[in-house]
């Protein structure tokens, strides 16, 4: 990877270039290949200032350290820099961790919400009541069911709140062809399992 040295005031020495390649490559390992780099090296003071411009095709970072020496300062940048990639690729994994219906109905919570703060109390003639469908299919590895099953009210409501991961799980493990729950804030759901064989998740707010 061919990086971009900028010196403003200041020569950048062969060891800080040499250090500046391998903590970039370490953190390009992290992010993915860079598309472009660059260190910016100038003095502020008493001290030196090392900035460090970094482009994967995911992610843009910008990561910066001072000190009184060159080396310090590039350690320092590095440092922050490697902090960050790491932190970017946890979110993309906690991300690509979860459920399919975990996602579609966290995205429909998002709107909700986000509709919600927008909407101003003078625009609000009177409550209207508006039901919100997210159907999401959860693939199951089990036997396609062809014939429906009939489950009394009483055993397909969940009586206290859980989160939506809770209960895709519960009604993975108990084998639920229905399953009535409120998410933490409230939101009704209902789980059935189609003729497919799949689970659909329906949001009713």
């Amino acid at each position: 990877m061919e990086i971009e040295f900028t010196g403003r005031q200041v020569k950048i020495s062969k060891a800080t270039r040499d250090s500046a390649q391998e903590g970039i490559t370490r953190v390009g390992r992290i992010l993915g290949p860079l598309t472009a780099a660059s260190c910016i090296l100038h003095e502020e003071r008493h001290l030196l200032l090392v900035e460090l411009h970094l482009q994967s095709r995911r992610h843009r970072l910008v990561a910066q350290g001072s000190s009184t020496t060159q080396a310090a300062a590039m350690r320092l940048a590095l440092e922050h820099a490697e902090s960050q990639a790491l932190r970017f690729r946890d979110r993309l994994r906690s991300r690509k961790r979860k459920p399919a219906a975990v996602q579609a109905v966290d995205a429909v919570l998002a709107e909700k919400q986000t509709s919600r703060t927008k909407t101003r109390p003078t625009d609000a003639v009177k409550p209207v009541t508006k039901r919100v469908r997210a159907l999401a299919l959860i693939p199951r590895g089990r036997r396609t069911e062809t014939e429906p099953h009939l489950r009394s009210a009483a055993e397909a409501v969940l009586p206290k709140p859980v989160t939506i991961e809770q209960a895709v799980k519960k009604a993975e493990s108990e084998d639920r062809d229905l399953l009535i729950f409120r998410s933490m804030d409230g939101t009704q759901f209902v789980l059935h399992r189609q003729r497919d064989g799949h689970m659909a998740m329906v949001a009713i707010g």
